[in-house]
């Protein structure tokens, strides 16, 4: 099983991956995900920097205004995840066409400093998402998320290469995010269907 450490590092990468994705709902939807609408999620190993490449995709019943919203929120991740200390723009203005993002997560021991990541992403509203690392404690970090419509609802496609730093090795890496990608998503898909109702007349 991941050391305690890994997993808090792993946490750090869910909570950068999703774009600092908002006030998510519990995972409780994953057990009710199948191979029509997801998630689905494959992670494999990478090369150089790269501990593990993954991708995941699900079909969400909510407008891709929806998904977007819940995806870009920032103020409110951390009364979702207590890992996550705080999550602030330092740059640009959120959801427009660019911002920069800090996020800090406690460490799993007192004594131990608070992670970091500093990343840059690029918007497309209510299409895209891509993101990349420009700082803090990860070596390498670069992905995205894609949002189709399709009967039914939108099609949210995630993609991203992960690299850590030494102390954790890329198995733990590739066995922890083949574990937590699919709630995470999960949980994703609970709020862009709760916050649907608000966005009932948006176009793609």
């Amino acid at each position: 099983m991941p050391t305690s450490s890994c997993r808090i590092a792993i946490m750090l990468v869910l909570t950068t991956i999703a774009s600092a994705a908002g006030p998510v709902a519990g995972a409780n939807a994953a057990a009710a995900g199948n191979d029509t609408v997801g998630p689905v999620v494959s992670v494999t190993p990478g090369s150089g920097k790269i501990d593990g490449e993954v991708r995941a995709s699900m079909i969400v019943a909510a407008p891709a205004a929806a998904i977007y919203s819940a995806l870009i929120e920032c103020a409110k991740a951390p009364e979702v995840f207590p890992s996550l200390k705080s999550c602030r723009v330092v740059e640009g203005q959120a959801g427009q066409s660019w911002d920069i993002r800090e996020h800090k997560v406690a460490s799993w021991a007192s004594f131990l400093p608070d992670m970091r990541t500093v990343f840059r992403s690029e918007y497309v509203p209510n299409r895209s998402i891509m993101f990349r690392l420009i700082a803090g404690d990860l070596q390498h970090l670069d992905g995205g998320w894609k949002l189709e419509p399709v009967t039914g609802g939108t099609r949210v496609t995630y993609e991203a290469r992960v690299g850590f730093n030494a102390f954790v090795p890329g198995f733990l890496v590739r066995q922890s995010l083949t574990a937590d990608v699919p709630k995470f998503m999960a949980a994703i898909r609970d709020e862009s269907v709760r916050r649907a109702p608000a966005f009932a007349d948006a176009k793609f």
